[in-house]
């Protein structure tokens, strides 16, 4: 059979590392020895790490070939290591469990970084696992073969950066960065592993994850102040309920958010797309630069915001202004951060703790029943989302060449599963996603970091972790050019994604504010794109161009059918006009 590079077939050495932990050895038992990077392998097991991504080097050949032995845990090798980061988030993200990355010293390291910062933008716990100078070299600087200050550069992009310089500090430190990752605020860590480290001879004895860190905490809010939320709650005659992308954090937070809108009547919007399914009756959209028109109404007009896991961040409040949030605004703020309470707003109640014991505190403060009746305002929010929906079903109907953004996603929508993972890149591809999608799903996006790329490799890994689900990303072609070796990812690791290229030889997101705002002089905006569709079919991927909308449907299904990965290089319309979505708002301190 053939085997595809990178794929292990077998494993010569049988059962993989054995994990002696504290619960399973009496003290007589002597744990057995490995090097360094078995004692790595062995916590990844515990911890229930079941894909490592990264980009081999010789300062981590003692990890790598602790993964070889480990069939418990597939390693996935990618063209970049940025790539490697993005796909650990993109896991981290859908699972809600330590996504794993792992990069060769100095340049691999430093690969990583876009990856790694959009973590930390995002609050996701990504551990990032890399090679590191010789404790016996270390510090000589430039002299050094790829010696830099590592645990510098990632201090300012991580809750926590170390360098392990004692091998039998080693488990301790892995201890450290799980418990740093999964605890309070997630976040990415990282972890500097010289060479001798690595090839150390250690006992490999991992004690069980919740022996050092506490595993399913909910941190519950003050009660007093929680029953201070309910009596502003209940006096509130138009309250709304603003989600923020905190909440994929919290199991049960949306169930909880979505039950106390049915029976308080309030209207939920979010930040984030498709965090909240926008098929639900209660929830009304997006607010933010690119926004649905209803959810930016019934925000404007309440009287009480009730904000969960919700930063108030620049994208979503449009500069910290009164375009979304409205002047003199009452908010009650839930969030695990207490210092994300009252940084961007002023707050009559702040709530410090996990959103879904929170909500559940609160519901339960709360009368059996409202008092006061919001079905009005609540009628006229559901006849203005009816038209905003009837309006964009209009747009998507359109039948012009070059084909319209709205069309594409219009029949996106109608092909794909109610669950079917979606990615959508960063730029005006993103913008259009916001605004005329339907999300169902929390849309996998870049974020407040906003890099170019990492859409395409964040759906792999879901892809990796759903199997069973349809994965799409949505891309801009300049997006996809920074990102395309990963075809290769794809190919070589029988991932049956789709990527949708928005093909329109633009930059379309800074090229629609040259028009706007320098006279239509462009300069760096204008790409050559080769056939994308042929490129993917030299990859050994699906590849097909559609130009005409009438194809647009049966590609889709051409393409999710292939079992394979596949592109399809859609040419979309680039005339100015066209190349952002009618709800862009504009802002002095932005373009």
């Amino acid at each position: 059979m053939y085997c595809r590079p990178g794929r292990r077939q077998s494993y010569e050495t049988g059962g993989g590392i054995s994990v002696t932990g504290n619960s399973q050895s009496s003290n007589s038992e002597k744990p057995r020895t490995g090097s360094g990077g078995d004692l790595v392998v062995a916590y990844l097991k515990v911890e229930g790490v079941q894909f490592v991504f990264g980009v081999i080097g010789s300062s981590i050949l003692d990890l790598t070939d602790a993964l070889y032995r480990e069939p418990a845990i597939r390693y996935v090798p990618t063209q970049h290591e940025q790539a490697a980061a993005y796909m650990a988030d993109g896991y981290a993200r859908v699972t809600g469990k330590p996504g794993v990355c792992i990069a060769t010293v100095g340049p691999g390291v430093t690969n990583l970084t876009s990856g790694i910062a959009q973590a930390f933008v995002e609050s996701s716990p990504v551990l990032a696992l890399t090679g590191d100078i010789h404790t016996h070299h270390y510090g000589k600087g430039a002299s050094n073969f790829h010696e830099i200050d590592q645990q510098a550069l990632y201090r300012p992009i991580t809750k926590l950066s170390k360098r392990v310089e004692h091998p039998e500090r080693l488990g301790e430190f892995l201890q450290m960065a799980f418990r740093t990752a999964m605890s309070g605020r997630h976040g990415p860590v990282y972890l500097g592993l010289p060479r001798d480290v690595l090839r150390a001879r250690l006992p490999i004895q991992v004690p069980p994850p919740e022996s050092y860190r506490v595993l399913n905490h909910r941190v519950r809010p003050d009660p007093n102040q929680v029953d201070r939320a309910a009596d502003l709650l209940a006096a509130a005659r138009r309250p709304v309920l603003i989600l923020g992308g905190g909440l994929r954090w919290s199991p049960g937070a949306l169930e909880v958010s979505l039950s106390l809108a049915e029976t308080w009547q309030i209207p939920v919007v979010s930040s984030l797309k498709g965090l909240a399914p926008e098929d639900h009756p209660r929830v009304f959209g997006l607010i933010g630069s690119t926004n649905s028109p209803v959810a930016m109404r019934a925000v404007q007009e309440s009287d009480l915001i009730l904000a969960v896991a919700h930063t108030f961040s620049q994208v979503a409040t449009n500069s910290y202004g009164h375009k979304t949030i409205p002047r003199n605004p009452r908010i009650v703020h839930i969030d695990l951060d207490a210092t994300e309470i009252g940084k961007n707003y002023p707050v009559v109640v702040g709530l410090v703790g996990d959103a879904a014991a929170a909500l559940r505190d609160l519901t339960q403060a709360l009368p059996a029943t409202p008092t006061h009746d919001r079905r009005e305002w609540l009628a006229e929010l559901e006849q203005d989302r009816a038209d905003f929906w009837a309006q964009l079903a209009a747009m998507a109907e359109d039948d012009s060449c070059p084909i319209s953004r709205m069309r594409l996603l219009g029949d996106l929508q109608k092909v794909l599963d109610r669950d079917a993972i979606i990615s959508a890149e960063a730029g005006a591809t993103h913008q259009w996603f916001r605004f005329g999608y339907r999300a169902t799903q929390p849309l996998l996006e870049p974020g407040g970091y906003s890099v170019m790329g990492s859409a395409f490799c964040m759906c792999m890994a879901a892809k990796l972790a759903y199997p069973e689900r349809q994965a799409v990303a949505m891309l801009g072609d300049g997006a996809f050019m920074m990102i395309m070796p990963e075809l290769a990812t794809a190919v070589a690791q029988d991932i049956p994604l789709v990527v949708i290229v928005c093909h329109n030889d633009i930059y379309g997101n800074v090229q629609s504010k040259q028009y706007l705002n320098f006279g239509g002089r462009r300069i760096g905006t204008d790409l050559y794109i080769p056939d994308l569709a042929a490129i993917a079919r030299d990859f050994g991927a699906y590849g097909e161009r559609v130009d005409r909308p009438d194809a647009i449907i049966p590609a889709l299904e051409r393409a999710l059918s292939a079992g394979r990965p596949a592109v399809l290089d859609v040419i979309i319309d680039a005339r100015p006009e066209h190349l952002e979505a009618p709800t862009k708002v504009r802002v002095k301190d932005r373009y």
